[in-house]
């Protein structure tokens, strides 16, 4: 793997969404094993702002991926416009706009998600999402 902090964390934000998409999905029935190497990537003290704008912790995003195996069948996940908006020493700051598709509709949200590159091991420590309007109404 690339040594560039940055490329590591623009790699993550790829992995962690291919994670998430085998949990929703369980398309392969490895949805359950899916949730261990994706809450591996989630520091101890992470925390996020939902698309509902709540603040949630670790323990509450495992949670929601726990209950959430393979509820979403169907559904697909793009990752666009990544951009790195801020890096430091092994911190990188990136945006990007993450769009679900399922049953003909179509949501998006913008992220930010900061993480901490420490040689092959990227911690996400904090993920703000932000709704788009719906830009394909069912």
């Amino acid at each position: 793997m690339n040594n560039n902090p940055v490329e590591q964390a623009r790699h993550s934000i790829h992995h962690v969404h291919e994670l998430i998409h085998r949990v929703f999905t369980n398309a392969d029935g490895a949805g359950e094993a899916a949730i261990a190497p994706l809450m591996d990537v989630f520091a101890e003290d992470f925390s996020m702002v939902t698309t509902a704008a709540a603040v949630v912790d670790r323990a509450q995003v495992e949670q929601l991926f726990k209950g959430a195996v393979g509820a979403r069948p169907g559904l697909t996940i793009a990752i666009s416009d990544l951009h790195t908006i801020w890096h430091e020493g092994p911190t990188v700051a990136l945006r990007y706009k993450e769009t679900h598709r399922q049953d003909g509709r179509e949501t998006s949200r913008v992220s930010i998600a900061l993480l901490r590159v420490h040689h092959h091991s990227i911690r996400w420590l904090y993920l703000h999402e932000t709704p788009l309007a719906q830009e394909n109404p069912a």
